[in-house]
């Protein structure tokens, strides 16, 4: 049962690669595809074109995978598929956590650079 549930929501949340930016408490959750990261700014991308730029800061938390292996800003990559809690910081996001989902083929190739 609790298998059935993490394929679900993993579904859910990576299956279809859109951004979707909503308020849960005190958080806004970012979630899409990294479509970029310069400096400490991620941007992910929805498949309408829209944008959402992310800072990250020394308090960012970057985990991947089910069971949230510790991860670092070099493992986001373009194509990759990302849940982001993050907070208003006057007009900018900043994020308090990044959750890197199933990798795309393209974020695979960037990685390991065939």
């Amino acid at each position: 049962m609790r298998g059935a549930v993490g394929v679900l929501l993993s579904c859910l949340l990576f299956g279809f690669g859109l951004v979707s930016t909503f308020a849960h408490g005190n958080e806004i959750h970012v979630i899409g595809e990294i479509a970029s990261v310069e400096g400490n700014v991620l941007t992910v991308k929805s498949r309408d074109g829209k944008s959402v730029p992310v800072e990250l800061t020394d308090r960012s938390q970057i985990s991947k995978g089910k069971t949230k292996e510790p991860a670092t800003v070099a493992d986001l990559v373009p194509g990759e598929r990302v849940v982001i809690h993050a907070r208003k910081a006057g007009e900018k996001l900043q994020a308090n956590t990044v959750q890197i989902g199933k990798a795309k083929a393209a974020a695979e190739k960037a990685k390991t650079g065939s």
